[in-house]
């Protein structure tokens, strides 16, 4: 293993316990919740990118948890995308009005 993925290696396993150490003292970062979804994820794609049938099973099933999990979050950018779409569509019609004699 070479020098620069120890240091990622480290560097992650380091924000992973704290995070569970921050759940664990009762602190509302429920981040803690979308490290296993992520981590099947992570290790279905390392299955896929290495031939095993099974990697493709994880990467979905960690896919979905993860979409489950962040629905709200979705769902509120979702929101935001129709008004700015919205507030663009009026923008664009005042300005082809104003061109019109």
């Amino acid at each position: 293993m070479s020098m620069h993925q120890s240091k990622g290696l480290a560097l992650v396993l380091i924000m992973v316990g704290f995070l569970i150490c921050l759940h664990q003292f009762g602190s509302h970062v429920h981040v803690t919740g979308l490290l296993v979804p992520a981590a099947m994820l992570g290790l279905g794609y390392v299955g896929i990118k290495n031939g095993k049938k099974i990697g493709w099973f994880f990467a979905g099933l960690g896919g979905l948890i993860l979409t489950i999990k962040l629905s709200g979050l979705l769902a509120i950018a979702f929101a935001v995308w129709l008004v700015v779409y919205g507030i663009r569509l009026l923008k664009k019609r005042n300005d082809s009005s104003d061109n019109e004699y």
